[in-house]
């Protein structure tokens, strides 16, 4: 393993991710073209209830196929296939469960999640066609993950984009030529996941790599080995749904439906932009991981830089972007000009967490990989539940409405602050530890 090795890791690993990200956007370019602004603010005020899901799929991806690739590295591959089945088994009971729950109180979640008037019916309706397809969006999630381990990474890319590419004509389908509103958005959504495990399914029914689906015992100790090594990818990914909802409040009080129209187009571009984000911490992820194994603690800090230089640099050329073509970009999705109006200015205040948001996703990666789990934690809590919350909802209880948009800003900025002296401390400490073991 060598620094060159950088960008093959990484590039792979952000088109991946981008893929996932369109996969939302052109869902709100359709509701926003065929539906209308009630139509976004609906899907809006859905979203943080959807990223919960995923964010539990993701948790049972995560922590099942990393236990999964450690023991197919000792050679035990009857546990490896325990790990990998038990993974299975868990998301079929969880995406079950909510699927059958979430059908029965859709409306009830609908108003918990901050729908009111007109958005309460939309937001009900498409939680509760979406959710019909709950067990194909988690299992999506949990197979690309175990292909990519299992020796096939370009299976796991070919069935996401088959999803993604399958949406796009589906939600043409549905919204412009059958006219099934929010409806069809949530049905074409969920049809593309399907084609998604269908692509995936058959690699682990014929057995073509290690792993393969087999009746195997429900067992308790690869169920909590499980659990607690996906904790931390859970605590990251309720960063984004945690926010979204946090401002859905905010947003809804301060502008009203519009208000949460505007901000849904704002969340549907935030997604695109993260996914790069999330690509290249993704990338660095094994090389980081293996440098530490190898004990080369240069390397493993050189792969920290640039993942930093690499993620600040893209987050700077994004929000330039979107500050010089925010508004042509906003049209793509609704042409109302008091939605346009809001979404831009709220665009180019948000944007500027960016630079601190990127940062913050290569800190948090590089503590999980080279097995700092504690300081991780530390910073994915932080962004997802103590910080951001507390400044989403202070900046403007203290300043009033035109600081509406910097609590992410204060946030992001302060978590950067922390894992910067985090750092700090540990050089810190390991110098003086070099020079004691020197005398």
């Amino acid at each position: 393993m060598n620094k060159h090795k950088f960008y093959q890791f990484v590039i792979p690993s952000v088109c991946a991710s981008m893929v996932t990200g369109l996969y939302f956007v052109v869902d709100g370019i359709f509701v926003g073209r065929g539906v209308g602004s009630n139509g976004l603010g609906a899907i809006n005020l859905a979203v943080p209830f959807i990223c919960i899901l995923t964010a539990v799929a993701m948790m049972i991806a995560m922590g099942g196929s990393t236990i999964t690739s450690i023991f197919i590295g000792q050679g035990n591959e009857q546990k490896a296939l325990r790990s990998f089945m038990n993974s299975i088994y868990l998301v079929l009971i969880f995406s079950a469960f909510m699927t059958v729950f979430s059908f029965l109180f859709s409306d009830q979640i609908a108003r918990l999640l901050g729908a009111r008037g007109d958005l309460l019916s939309l937001t009900s309706d498409y939680l509760r066609y979406y959710i019909l397809f709950g067990i194909f969006f988690c299992m999506a999630m949990v197979l690309a993950a175990f292909v990519r381990n299992n020796g096939n990474p370009k299976l796991g890319l070919a069935g996401m984009a088959a999803g993604a590419l399958s949406n796009v004509f589906l939600d043409w389908l549905f919204i412009f030529v059958f006219h099934m509103g929010i409806h069809g958005a949530a049905v074409a959504s969920g049809l593309g996941q399907v084609i998604s495990c269908m692509i995936m399914l058959p690699h682990f029914i014929h057995g073509k790599g290690r792993l393969k689906l087999k009746l195997l015992p429900i067992e308790k100790y690869y169920t909590s080995e499980i659990l607690r090594r996906g904790i931390p990818e859970l605590i990251t990914q309720m960063s984004q749904p945690v926010t979204i909802f946090c401002y859905n409040l905010i947003v809804i009080r301060y502008l009203g439906n519009i208000g949460v129209s505007a901000f849904s187009v704002v969340c549907y571009l935030l997604t695109l932009v993260f996914s790069v984000f999330i690509g290249v911490s993704d990338g660095i992820q094994p090389l980081i991981s293996r440098s530490a194994g190898e004990g080369k603690k240069e390397l493993e800090r050189c792969f920290l830089k640039k993942g930093i230089a690499v993620n600040f640099l893209l987050a700077f050329l994004l929000y330039a972007v979107l500050l010089l073509f925010g508004e042509p970009v906003i049209h793509i999705f609704n042409r109302e000009p008091a939605l346009v109006k809001l979404a831009g200015e709220s665009l180019s205040v948000y944007g500027v967490s960016f630079l601190f948001a990127a940062v913050n996703m290569i800190f948090t990666t590089y503590h999980l990989a080279s097995k700092r789990t504690f300081k991780a934690l530390t910073i994915a809590s932080l962004r997802s539940f103590i910080i951001n919350v507390a400044f989403i909802f202070l900046m403007p209880a203290v300043f009033g409405r035109q600081a509406l948009w910097t609590g992410i800003i204060a946030a992001e900025c302060t978590v950067t602050f922390i894992a910067v002296l985090m750092m700090k401390k540990s050089s810190d400490s390991h110098t003086c530890s070099a020079a004691a073991a020197e005398n």
